[in-house]
C-alpha cells in the first residue's frame, strides 16, 4: 500500500501467486512487473469483476463493491452434491439462541463424515473471508470441532449453509 504523488492510495492485494491490484495507473505497474528483471506473466489483467471466489461490481455510485453470489453458488452446488438437496427450511440467524455444540454428545463420525463437515467448514470460512460476516461467530463456533466433529455439529453446519 502506498499514497501516490496525487495523495490516492494505491493498493496491491497478494494471495500466494493471485494479485490484485487497485490503482490509477495499473498500466505502468503492470509494465514494471512484465519486463526485467521481474519477467512476471499477467493473465487476466484488466478491469476487476472476479477474484478468488468473488465477484465485484460498482453500485449507483461507483463504489467498488464486493460480491460473492458465484462462490455462494458454488457452495449450494457442493451441497446438493454431498447431500442430494439444500434444505427447504430458511432460518433467522445461523445457530439457535442458547446454542452450545460444545456440550453436544451426539455419535461422533466416520471418516467420510468427517472430510464432508471439513470441507463445508473450510468453504464457509472462505465465505466470510469475502464478505458474508453475518455467519461469522457460528463459523468459528463450528470449525473448533473439525478434529472430532459429532453428528449434531454436521447438523449445525448443515443449518448455517
Amino acid at each position: 500500500m502506498r499514497q501516490n504523488k496525487e495523495g490516492i492510495w494505491e493498493y496491491v492485494a497478494t494471495y500466494v501467486d493471485d494479485l490484485c491490484i487497485v490503482m490509477r495507473n495499473l498500466n505502468e505497474l503492470l509494465e514494471i512487473l512484465q519486463s526485467n528483471p521481474y519477467n512476471f506473466k499477467l493473465k487476466g489483467s484488466g478491469s476487476l469483476s472476479f477474484h478468488l471466489g468473488c465477484g465485484f461490481e460498482r453500485d449507483e455510485h461507483g463504489v467498488l463493491c464486493m460480491d460473492p453470489k458465484k462462490y455462494i453458488s458454488k457452495m449450494e452446488g457442493s451441497f446438493k452434491q454431498l447431500f442430494g438437496c439444500m434444505p427447504n427450511k430458511k432460518f433467522h440467524s445461523p445457530l439457535p439462541d442458547g446454542d452450545h455444540p460444545e456440550l453436544d454428545t451426539s455419535k461422533f463420525l466416520d471418516e467420510d463424515d468427517i472430510q464432508k463437515y471439513q470441507s463445508l467448514v473450510g468453504a464457509m470460512q472462505w465465505i466470510v473471508s469475502i464478505g458474508r460476516f453475518n455467519i461469522q461467530t457460528a463459523v468459528m463456533s463450528m470449525s473448533s470441532f473439525r478434529a472430532a466433529p459429532r453428528k449434531g455439529h454436521l447438523e449445525r453446519v448443515k443449518r448455517i449453509y
